[in-house]
């Protein structure tokens, strides 16, 4: 496991990813607002997670893994932007998450999609149950046809797999 956390009577603490909570969190807040993730953010994400990660597993290791862990998402999910499946902004989230929890980018990503799926099914029924009782204009209905497809804000999928990460450590 390539989180470090401290242990107290058996509780653990991961004072470690409250940062990364915290800019994900900010993430997300921005995401849903304008549809976009700061450029801002995501530097102080990187420079937190590299400074924590040179603190908590020391400097060459801890950069390094840091390194990793930022390069992992971005080579990974590339494909992924060029079908404009995921947005950049949502790699770059990725890739702070990377930068606090190194090789751990891999959990961090799978729960993050799994996380994601269960938005959609989550959307899916919502719209489903509200085309059949006949909840939603008749406009609506033809304004979604015309869109083609529905967006959904990816950055709440990432905060839920870290959240999920963390619970698992």
């Amino acid at each position: 496991m390539c989180a470090y956390h401290l242990e107290r009577g058996g509780q653990q603490l991961i004072i470690f990813l409250i940062p990364l909570i915290a800019t994900v969190s900010m993430a997300v807040v921005t995401d849903f607002r304008s549809w976009k993730i700061p450029n801002k953010l995501v530097a102080v994400g990187l420079i937190q997670g590299f400074v924590v990660s040179a603190v908590v597993r020391g400097l060459p290791e801890g950069l390094l893994s840091s390194a990793k862990g930022c390069v992992i998402p971005v080579v990974i999910l590339y494909v992924l932007f060029l079908i404009k499946a995921l947005g950049a902004g949502d790699i770059k989230l990725l890739a702070v998450a990377g930068s606090f929890v190194g090789l751990d980018i891999y959990r961090v990503m799978i729960y993050s999609f799994l996380a994601g799926g269960v938005i959609s099914i989550i959307y899916l029924l919502k719209e489903f149950i509200l085309s059949i009782t006949n909840r939603k204009k008749l406009s609506d209905r033809t304004e979604c046809s015309r869109v083609g497809k529905r967006r959904v804000h990816f950055s709440a999928a990432i905060l839920g797999g870290i959240l999920y990460y963390a619970t698992t450590l």
